[in-house]
């Protein structure tokens, strides 16, 4: 499964989020329901560093070892 993370603040960039892991065939974090074990790629937006919600996502991918990818728009 490959994740889409991002900022996620207003309702624009959670549209944005939807609309791109759409895109990517990737899945939007959804916190405890991820089966973290079944994710086998990470992307991350720009401007993902100001959400303290996709901070904390990108930490814990880190902590996994999972390979984590920069999307450039």
């Amino acid at each position: 499964m490959k994740i889409l993370i991002g900022p996620q603040v207003t309702d624009e960039e959670d549209g944005y989020l939807d609309e791109l892991a759409g895109l990517l065939d990737a899945h939007r974090m959804c916190g405890a329901d991820v089966d973290w074990a079944s994710v086998t790629k990470f992307y991350r937006l720009p401007g993902w560093e100001k959400c303290s919600v996709a901070v904390a996502d990108v930490s814990m991918a880190e902590a996994f070892g999972l390979p984590i990818e920069d999307v450039t728009l």
